[in-house]
């Protein structure tokens, strides 16, 4: 007897859902771990942590590929959700499959491995030494607009081999894409200079055509996949990628950890005391903010999944938010537990489509909440100021967060770039 699917009606995207999410996650996980969501032409949504797993492994089955019309008459959604967001382009690595994936990972690996984190970190250093040098004299800033925002963004420009001063150009652009639902004014501002953005980029890779330097976009302009170089538009999935993830995860994550921490200032007092508490407060803020909340999948061929029947050519949405608060994995799994052990959180994802930047992303975060922590401990968020991401369902974090600190004597770093 074939199984009945548990089917539920909630609109993922409203702001009302979202604002409520945690709850919903924890709802929809207890009553069914898989269920089927009949908004916007029906997708399963996956909250329970060994099914999200059981997903994110099988990239055969629930494959990331992005393509309106295979050659085998399927839709493909690609990772960014359902529906997906009107005229985005493929997603580089993160929509890439077998050989090609593979290709991408290995030209771009060598400059996301530790060793390569290792040579970046005075970089980092000296650059979140000089953005806070620039507001510590005043006493206040914006926690996003002046720090946690331009430190990984002068990093991104630095390992693609953009601009170094247009870092804020980028910034701007892909912030606004992640902040706000795709209705919102913010948003469809945003995505109208994405023709001009492309075009930018275009121009940039035409130059390092010409004149290749040792940066990650010098190794993609050189690198043949299934024995031919990328396209154009391969190239523009690729950067749309790196520049995306390079500039608002880390920010989003060290963002919110400070409000958590300002929240809750005896937590934030032992990591000041203790700096060694910072790794493994970044594995447990990784799991508690959960950045990078949703992504989909297309199911390539009849399967179950936590005794679901999953038909190929279904889209299928794995909530890391709901997997990562999961009791059955994390006790009190609301709460920030620095002595949290193991915590096999999956703020990264598992499997062949593991994010590649993990190591980046945990230096970023150490470096800058050391910064923060050691030079300004006593900040204090403008809560009524402070404005939180809304109306996206794939990402979470913060766009801007005024404070106030006693003000200190900058360190009189020279400008690194």
């Amino acid at each position: 007897m074939e199984s009945v699917r548990a089917e539920v009606d909630f609109d993922h995207k409203s702001l009302s859902w979202l604002a409520d999410r945690h709850a919903h996650n924890a709802e929809l996980r207890q009553r069914c771990p898989v269920v089927w969501n009949t908004r916007y032409g029906g997708f399963w949504f996956v909250t329970g942590y060994d099914e999200v797993a059981a997903v994110a492994r099988d990239s055969e089955t629930f494959t990331t590929r992005f393509e309106d019309d295979g050659p085998d008459g399927l839709t493909y959604v690609g990772i960014v959700g359902v529906p997906r967001p009107e005229g985005l382009p493929a997603i580089g690595i993160g929509e890439a499959e077998g050989d090609r994936h593979a290709a991408l990972r290995r030209a771009i690996n060598p400059f996301m491995l530790p060793p390569a984190v290792a040579r970046d970190l005075p970089f980092v250093e000296r650059a979140a030494t000089w953005f806070l040098d620039q507001k510590i004299g005043e006493g206040r800033m914006d926690m996003v607009l002046d720090f946690t925002n331009p430190v990984p963004g002068l990093w991104t420009m630095k390992l693609l081999g953009l601009p170094p001063t247009r870092w804020e150009h980028y910034a701007a652009y892909f912030h606004a894409v992640a902040a706000y639902g795709q209705e919102m004014s913010e948003y469809q501002a945003a995505v109208a200079r994405t023709p001009e953005m492309i075009g930018e980029l275009l121009d940039i890779i035409e130059e390092r055509r010409k004149d290749p330097g040792d940066d990650l976009l010098s190794r993609l302009v050189a690198l043949e996949v299934e024995g031919k170089p990328l396209g154009p538009d391969d190239m523009i999935g690729v950067l749309w990628n790196l520049i995306g993830g390079g500039l608002d995860t880390t920010t989003s994550l060290t963002s919110l950890a400070l409000v958590h921490l300002f929240e809750h200032p005896q937590l934030r007092q032992r990591i000041v005391d203790d700096l060694d508490l910072l790794r493994p407060a970044c594995e447990e803020y990784l799991r508690w903010t959960s950045i990078n909340e949703t992504l989909t999948r297309t199911c390539t061929k009849d399967t179950e999944l936590a005794g679901q029947p999953v038909k190929r050519g279904d889209f299928v949405m794995m909530s890391w938010l709901g997997a990562n608060f999961d009791p059955a994995v994390f006790d009190n799994p609301e709460t920030v537990d620095l002595d949290r052990s193991p915590n096999a959180h999956l703020a990264f994802g598992v499997g062949t489509h593991r994010c590649i930047g993990l190591h980046v992303a945990r230096m970023l975060f150490l470096v800058m909440m050391r910064e923060i922590l050691t030079r300004i401990p006593d900040y204090v968020v403008e809560r009524d100021s402070t404005q939180f991401y809304q109306g996206n369902p794939a990402l979470y974090g913060v766009v801007k967060m005024p404070v106030t600190f006693t003000a200190g004597e900058p360190m009189g770093i020279e400008r690194p770039f």
